[in-house]
């Protein structure tokens, strides 16, 4: 490996793995955050918006370690009675995760399922499954006793519909397969929902932050117009010459509108006015003639010939 290669590789590789660790951080902070949302609309009891929490939790990380997630939405699925697909839910806990306190909730919730569907022998199955994980959970204890009494005085008839019941599992399996593949599907559109949700509103951030930036464009270039404008009518004022008045249109005032009538002159300010003309005149041509003499006189010359 060249000495280049290697500083590439010792640049890069950094960079790689802080990127790494930045995408696992986002994603977990996006698990953890479904999850307490769920959290919170169980707490309300509103169980429809907890379960799709929980789902969106776990599919934000298929690999999650995340068992409250997993749990959680056994128990949503529980309060809304839909105990079939509860149960399906509280075996992948038992079945995947190994932490003792979540398992033994589990079993404990089987066995009240069962319970209230008076299959007695599972949900006692389901008690002792309980208890082996955690021997003082009372509660279990009590419910597993109360399950043995109830099967102890179950009826002729009761024990016959339960066996009629056993004796086909082959229409229940049906039943169950129909049930999982409805799910499925039902969660597949639900993905595709959310999908199409999120991309719904990327683009339209995407298309308002596009609708401000034009926005905060043409209110620069108004400004910036403005600005020019102000800038040219203060240079015009600057330079405008005062403006000769048009008097094309103007009219004039009636004392001007008629020729002005002629001075009247006596006669000694007309014999005056002849002499001081006469007057003028004769010392025009007095300096007429000084200037011809001026020109017409020879210059002596000093030589001796």
């Amino acid at each position: 490996m060249s000495q280049l290669t290697k500083y590439i590789f010792t640049l890069i590789f950094p960079c790689l793995i802080f990127l790494l660790c930045a995408t696992i951080s986002s994603s977990a902070q996006s698990e953890v955050a479904l999850a307490r949302s769920g959290n919170n609309n169980y707490k309300n009891k509103e169980f429809v918006d907890a379960e799709m929490n929980y789902k969106r939790s776990i599919r934000s990380n298929e690999e999650s370690d995340l068992n409250a997630s997993l749990f959680n939405l056994g128990n949503a699925y529980y309060q809304q009675q839909r105990f079939d697909e509860a149960v399906e839910q509280y075996n992948t806990v038992v079945s995947t995760i190994t932490d003792k306190p979540v398992r033994s909730q589990a079993f404990h919730n089987l066995g009240n399922i069962y319970l209230g569907q008076k299959q007695y022998e599972q949900a006692i199955e389901m008690y002792k499954e309980s208890l082996r994980l955690n021997p003082s959970d009372d509660e279990t204890r009590y419910n597993m006793a109360y399950a043995k009494e109830l099967l102890k005085n179950e009826s002729e008839e009761e024990k016959e519909e339960r066996d009629k019941q056993c004796d086909n599992p082959k229409e229940s399996d049906d039943k169950d397969q129909e049930k999982k593949e409805k799910e499925e599907k039902k969660e597949d559109q639900e993905k595709k929902d959310e999908e199409q949700k999120d991309q719904e509103e990327k683009d339209e951030e995407q298309k308002d932050k596009e609708e401000q930036e034009k926005e905060e464009q043409e209110k620069s270039e108004e400004e910036k117009k403005s600005e020019e404008e102000k800038e040219e009518e203060s240079k015009g004022e600057e330079n405008q010459e005062p403006q000769q008045p048009d008097t094309s249109q103007m009219t004039m005032p009636d004392s001007l509108a008629v020729p002005p009538e002629q001075l009247k002159m006596s006669k000694e300010e007309i014999m005056r006015l002849l002499e001081a003309l006469k007057n003028e005149e004769l010392k025009v041509q007095e300096k007429l003639r000084n200037q011809k003499g001026k020109q017409g006189k020879t210059i002596k010359s000093d030589k001796d010939w």
